[in-house]
């Protein structure tokens, strides 16, 4: 039976929209598994692990699956946790973790909430989560390698998977388990060639990092993913309780809950609740999709990093992905009604895929339909002083304009505040005199939500300034902006800022 009253009808239109998507954003290999209850409904390859040698990616090839790897990570701190080996308050500076303060703690590190204040703000970072690794190994005394191993891979039989580790390490762990060799000998024979993308939109061939670690570098198959899984819901690796811990989305010291709970993304979505995790970086990316309620497991890998680049996925929304949101249409909705929201983020995603491949108009056709559809407060009237608009990336823009006498102005501007507690500005204008001195800053002053991405900022104030000559200034940055959306836009489609002369009565 399948999940949902799943057809095989439906199957076939996720795997052409699936290959679809594949070509669009140019990935030359896909391996996709897909299971509903105890059914493997796909499992197989598309396109070419090897271009050159056109060799097709097939159910057996292998894929480094990149920050994935977290998902192993927590599995093994929480196994320690439950073994009373270790407490997920204690400061990781006991292990010999620096991090430039000592109050950070494991905690902190599995939920990405160590930087700035620990525990205050969630922010998305790779490097230090791979700072657990050490944790993991001076409890244990053993590398992160052969924990992984021995606790997960092997356990879980996932056996065309391991850790892509040196060959020096690699030499060294087959010394100390001879028995590990099929593992390895599976991997890379069956390793897909990586590729990137040239500055001329080209496809290239390219080379996986030479890292491994906590943070990421395991290689396997989509199929050993599903297993993995399958343990998981089975209660292999760690106890229920703790299982439902680490699927608990963890709240900051101030009780905002973040989209994070202990190394997986936690997320819900019209009653529906959806634990996964992305992986990117060059040469590789992942999307692996847990949906333990209708008892679904998605597991999609490639040999570029584009199925994860061009979206922001590291801010925790899963249907900011063209792969999540056709996987929600065909797997998922069955009579739910998807809202606009949602709709908006594919169009936003439609339209990142059009600018991916250099197509502008189509990218404008879609960004004027969703505005359209979406604009719901107008950008403030009155008589202009100064006005920087439609500001798209890489620009830094500057108007020029004079006070004769004294002047109230209000200054209205919209722009990507892009640090987790929405106090560092990405695209921001400001006013300096003629000498260059800075007058006013949209840096550093009170904002409110402009609409759609919680990124999108902006700052209505009435200032003064004395009579004199005078520059307004904005600067963007390679992200977010107008006509460039990487997120949803603002709700009246502003970017960029303006000054209104104020009436005086």
């Amino acid at each position: 039976m399948v999940a949902n009253g799943q057809s095989q009808k439906d199957v076939k239109l996720f795997i052409a929209g699936l290959d679809s998507i594949r070509k669009a954003l140019k990935i030359p290999a896909m391996s996709v598994a897909v299971k509903t209850g105890n059914i493997m409904r796909y499992e197989n390859g598309m396109g070419y692990a090897d271009l050159e040698k056109k060799i097709p990616a097939t159910s057996k090839t292998v894929f480094r699956v990149t920050s994935v790897t977290k998902t192993f990570t927590s599995t093994l701190v929480m196994k320690l946790v439950e073994d009373n080996k270790l407490q997920l308050d204690t400061p990781v500076i006991r292990y010999g973790v620096d991090l430039g303060n000592d109050k950070i703690t494991i905690k902190n590190l599995i939920t990405h909430t160590s930087e700035g204040i620990p525990g205050n703000t969630f922010q998305y970072n790779g490097y230090r989560y791979g700072r657990l690794g050490q944790v993991l190994e001076r409890v244990t005394g053993l590398p992160f390698e052969e924990l992984l191993m021995d606790n997960i891979l092997i356990s879980a039989r996932m056996t065309s998977s391991a850790p892509a580790i040196s060959i020096d390490k690699y030499n060294q762990f087959l010394q100390r388990r001879p028995s590990i060799k099929a593992y390895f000998d599976t991997v890379f024979n069956h390793l897909a060639k990586p590729y990137a993308i040239n500055s001329e939109g080209k496809v290239i061939p390219t080379q996986y990092l030479n890292e491994f670690g906590a943070f990421g570098g395991l290689a396997t198959t989509a199929g050993d993913l599903i297993k993995y899984s399958e343990a998981i819901d089975q209660h292999q690796f760690i106890r229920a309780k703790t299982q439902a811990l680490v699927f608990t989305a963890n709240l900051t010291n101030r009780g905002t809950k973040t989209p994070y709970g202990l190394g997986w993304f936690v997320q819900n979505y019209q009653g529906i609740n959806y634990y996964w995790h992305y992986g990117q970086t060059q040469g590789e990316s992942a999307l692996f999709i847990k949906v333990p309620q209708l008892k679904i497991t998605l597991a999609v890998l490639c040999n570029s990093d584009k199925l994860s680049q061009p979206f922001p996925l590291g801010d925790g929304d899963l249907f900011t992905s063209p792969v999540a949101e056709l996987f929600y249409r065909c797997f998922i909705a069955r009579g739910r009604k998807p809202d606009r929201l949602f709709k908006n983020k594919e169009m936003v995603a439609q339209a990142t895929m059009a600018l991916f491949n250099r197509d502008t108009t189509k990218a404008l056709h879609i960004y004027q339909r969703y505005a359209g559809e979406n604009i719901t407060s107008p950008i403030p009237k009155g008589v202009f002083i100064a006005a920087i608009s439609k500001v798209g990336i890489n620009a830094d823009s500057v108007k020029q304009f004079t006070l004769v006498t004294p002047a109230k102005i209000r200054v209205f501007g919209v722009g990507e505040n892009c640090s987790p507690d929405l106090k560092y500005w990405c695209d921001y204008g400001w006013i300096e005199d003629y000498s260059g001195k800075i007058i006013w800053n949209m840096q550093g002053q009170p904002a409110s939500s402009a609409g759609g991405a919680a990124k999108n900022q902006k700052v209505d104030q009435v200032i003064s300034l004395p009579a004199g000559k005078y520059k307004l200034r904005f600067k963007s940055d390679s992200g977010h902006a107008f006509n460039s959306w990487d997120s949803l836009p603002p709700d009246n489609f502003f970017w960029g800022i303006l000054l209104f002369k104020v009436a005086v009565n």
